[in-house]
């Protein structure tokens, strides 16, 4: 906020008490985090001794290790030619930006040491710690916040009379996302570590699911930000978070490889609560639901706006022949509610009855009223010159494709997961309009976004009130003739 609002040249006593906040901030954090992962060894039965030497040994290590691992990082936003050791470690000694998933590095290397010296068990350790890393990740996006670093591009937004003009708040959204993460990596721990069977058969699953949770997400973030393309239009983050998904599949193949060797070996131990384990299982299945959805949003946004490898198929058309073309060009969406209800019949959650219109709702009168408003608005109120009526068959098959695609991911299969994993209704709606929004936001911008957030939560209602999917489709199919059809159809000047 403070270079944001250019506070810090006006004052330059701000700016140094903005990175008093910061560095200040980062301390305490470690100091705070490690103390509560030695809490959770100690819990689990680790001696004192080894906790306490452990514990000191990290907080002495975890900061320079992670200072000058971030600041080293800074070499990859220079030009690849200029990449190499000297320069690497030259960036480390009097480079100035920081970069959070470098400082990770240095501090899991020395973490990794002190393990072997100390005879810990790694992934139990890194269990603790990683459960905590997004919290400590989360209070420091706060200082991010404040002295105004790491904020997105420049937003510009006009919405019936009202302009808007600032930039975008990244550190917020991480905020956010982090403690999101962190409260879901503490359900998943306190299941695994609730009973002896489950802790052998998945102890370091806290530790590879942070990896696995985080990087999609930051993967996403990068798209608002203004960060220097390195290799095929992704940015260094997106590169590494690409890292981080890798050691994540590593460390969830080891996990099921001792799993199996134990399995043969017959010293397995049993699972004295089996409702837990149920409960990790829905856990896992909700997380890569979310990951996968995830991954296909950037996918299409990658390839449609970064790479131009694929035609984005909502944009003015040429002709009729181009107008028809669209469909194929759409219909590699729908591999994504396909692969959402294949997910959902894998779990034994029933279908059919959400096909079906189970009962009628004021919401769905509301959510009806919107659809057609908003249709109305961008087809005629904004008096925008549209092409003739042939044009239309491909705009309804879309319209119905894009309907039933989104429902089926957003409405029934995202929703089905969070409950399944005993999320509350108004939680599930809630998490289910912010991940229909993402693409909005990549693709069509803040107006688009927001609006999606708003409509995505309505039409969440409308299934949950009417025990059914149908009523939203029919309410997103009007709309969709709106927001598909005008950008389509409409002649260029």
């Amino acid at each position: 906020m403070i270079s944001y609002l250019g506070l810090g040249n006006q004052y330059p006593i701000l700016k140094l008490i903005g990175e008093i906040i910061y560095y200040g901030t980062i301390g305490g954090v470690i100091i705070l985090f490690l103390i509560l992962v030695g809490r959770r060894l100690l819990a689990i039965g680790y001696p004192k001794r080894e906790v306490a030497i452990f514990t000191v040994l990290s907080i002495l290590m975890s900061y320079p290790a992670g200072y000058y691992g971030s600041r080293g990082a800074g070499m990859f936003y220079k030009p690849m030619a200029e990449w190499g050791i000297a320069q690497f470690f030259d960036t480390m000694q009097h480079g100035s930006s920081h970069t959070f998933h470098a400082s990770l590095i240095g501090p899991l290397l020395f973490g990794i040491l002190f393990c072997w010296l100390l005879r810990l068990k790694f992934f139990e350790v890194f269990d603790a710690i990683y459960l905590y890393v997004p919290l400590a990740h989360a209070i420091g996006r706060v200082s991010c916040l404040i002295i105004g670093c790491c904020w997105g591009n420049h937003v510009e937004m006009n919405l019936y009379g009202w302009h808007l003009s600032f930039q975008n708040p990244v550190p917020l959204y991480e905020f956010t996302t982090n403690l999101v993460i962190f409260f879901f990596l503490r359900r998943i721990y306190s299941h695994v570590y609730v009973d002896a069977g489950l802790r052998q058969r998945w102890a370091g699953s806290i530790f590879a699911s942070y990896f696995v949770l985080y990087a999609p997400m930051r993967i996403v973030y990068e798209v608002f930000r203004r960060e220097r393309r390195i290799f095929f239009e992704l940015t260094q983050a997106q590169v590494m978070m690409g890292i981080f998904m890798v050691i994540a599949a590593v460390c969830f193949a080891f996990i099921y490889r001792r799993y199996r060797r134990h399995r043969e070996q017959g010293d397995l131990l049993p699972v004295a609560v089996p409702q837990e384990a149920d409960s990790l299982k829905r856990l896992f299945s909700l997380g890569a639901l979310l990951v996968s959805y995830l991954l296909a949003n950037f996918l299409i946004f990658q390839l449609t706006r970064q790479l131009h490898l694929w035609k984005w198929p909502i944009q003015p058309v040429l002709s009729l022949a181009d107008t028809y073309s669209r469909i194929f060009y759409y219909l590699p969406v729908m591999l994504i509610p396909a692969y959402a209800l294949y997910w959902l019949k894998k779990t034994g959650e029933p279908i059919e009855p959400w096909f079906r219109w189970q009962r009628r709702t004021w919401v769905f009168l509301i959510a009806l009223g919107m659809s057609v408003y908003y249709s109305i608005e961008l087809l005629v109120l904004k008096k925008i010159p549209l092409r003739g009526l042939a044009f239309w068959p491909p705009i309804i098959v879309m319209s119905v494709m894009n309907a039933f695609a989104e429902e089926i991911m957003y409405r029934l299969a995202l929703v089905r997961f969070l409950r399944r994993a005993a999320y509350a209704p108004w939680v599930a709606n809630v998490v289910q309009s912010l991940v229909y929004s993402i693409i909005h936001f990549m693709v069509a911008g803040p107006v688009l976004g927001l609006f999606s957030i708003v409509y995505g939560f309505i039409l969440g209602l409308v299934a949950q009130r009417s025990n059914s999917i149908l009523p939203a489709i029919i309410c997103h199919f009007i709309i969709d003739l709106g927001c598909i059809g005008m950008p389509i159809l409409r002649f260029q000047g």
